[in-house]
């Protein structure tokens, strides 16, 4: 009986957590070439609280269909881009969602990256943009 009930318990807790970090990463993943880029999209993903599966999932970040890294809680994706319009993908096992961006000179975008709020081990991705003042916040910047 008492193993009945700490396993209970035990799956009550892992159902539901929460995973992210408490400030901002001092290291992001920079994808390009220069220190001075044209124009920059960041991908990052924030703290969320919900079912095991869908914080554990990563999804795959690719941009134009090349590779680029995954979306992880612990580390934003800067991406040094040359100006136009950039097709950027994020896949987990069970689908995949797709936003294209058009950067001008100098300007920098905001993508929040995630997984659907669903509670199965292998949930469909999310690539949501967001402005400015909404990213910096998330971010904590």
């Amino acid at each position: 009986m008492r193993l009945l009930i700490f396993v209970m318990v035990l799956s009550g807790c892992a159902a539901a957590i929460k995973v992210g970090p408490a400030g901002p990463d001092p290291t992001p993943t920079i994808v390009g070439e220069g220190d001075a880029p044209g124009s920059t999209i960041i991908v990052y993903r924030r703290s969320e609280a919900g079912f095991i599966g869908t914080v554990a999932s990563t999804p795959a970040i690719t941009v134009n269909g090349q590779g680029v890294g995954t979306c992880r809680f612990d580390r934003p994706l800067v991406l040094r881009l040359p100006d136009g319009v950039h097709t950027l993908t994020a896949l987990t096992e069970n689908g995949q969602v797709s936003q294209a961006v058009s950067l001008e000179e100098g300007e920098t975008k905001y993508l929040r990256c995630g997984t659907a709020a669903t509670p199965v081990f292998a949930p469909e991705p999310s690539l949501v943009p967001v402005d400015d003042a909404a990213a910096r916040r998330e971010l904590n910047l």
